[in-house]
C-alpha cells in the first residue's frame, strides 16, 4: 500500500499544470494517507480535513492551518492541529514548504489527551485557479514520550 501512495505523489508531481499559480486566500481540502504512532506500533489509514489562509510574499508563501485528523487504528482518537507554514515557489505551479505548530492526540476510549508539537514538509501543485493538491510529511512528538509520524496526500479549494 505503500507503494501505492508513493507512486500517487509521483504522479501529481508529473501532472502539475504550466500555468502560474495564485499561493493566496483562504483554502479548504481534505487528506488521506498512513499513520505510524509508536504507542501501537501499527501503521493506520488515516484521514481527515483543513482549513487555513496563505498570503503570498512574492517569491515565497507563509500560511496557517487548523487540522482535524482521525484514524483507523483502534486505540487512537482524533487528532487537532493548527500549524504555520512557509514555503518557497517552485516553477509555475509548485509550493515547496515546512510546518511546525501544536498538535493534540486524544486516545479512543482512555479520556487521555497528549499535548505536542508537529513539524513536518510538504509540496503543494496548483491545478487551474482554484484547485490544488498536496503531499506531506508530518513528525509529531508528544507528551509522555509519545511521537508519530504521517505521511498523507490531500486535495483542496482555494477562495
Amino acid at each position: 500500500m505503500k507503494h501505492l501512495v508513493i507512486a500517487s505523489f509521483a504522479a501529481l508531481a508529473l501532472a502539475a499544470p504550466a500555468a502560474a499559480a495564485d499561493f493566496s486566500g483562504p483554502r479548504v481540502g481534505a487528506t488521506v494517507g498512513f499513520a505510524d504512532d509508536d504507542i501501537g506500533g501499527t501503521e493506520a489509514f488515516t484521514y481527515g480535513v483543513n482549513a487555513g489562509y496563505d498570503w503570498d510574499l512574492g517569491t515565497s508563501v507563509a500560511g496557517v492551518t487548523l487540522e482535524y485528523q482521525d484514524s483507523s487504528e483502534n486505540g487512537f482518537g482524533r487528532d487537532l492541529s493548527a500549524v504555520g507554514r512557509l514555503g518557497f515557489k517552485a516553477g509555475e505551479s509548485a509550493l515547496v514548504y515546512g510546518l511546525v505548530g501544536y498538535t493534540n492526540q486524544s486516545l479512543e476510549g482512555t479520556g487521555i489527551e497528549l499535548d505536542g508539537v508537529r513539524a513536518g514538509a510538504g509540496v503543494e501543485f496548483a491545478f487551474g485557479t482554484n484547485a490544488f493538491a498536496k503531499t506531506e510529511y508530518r513528525y509529531s512528538d508528544y507528551e509522555a514520550g509519545v511521537d508519530g509520524h504521517q505521511m498523507v496526500a490531500g486535495i483542496g479549494l482555494r477562495f
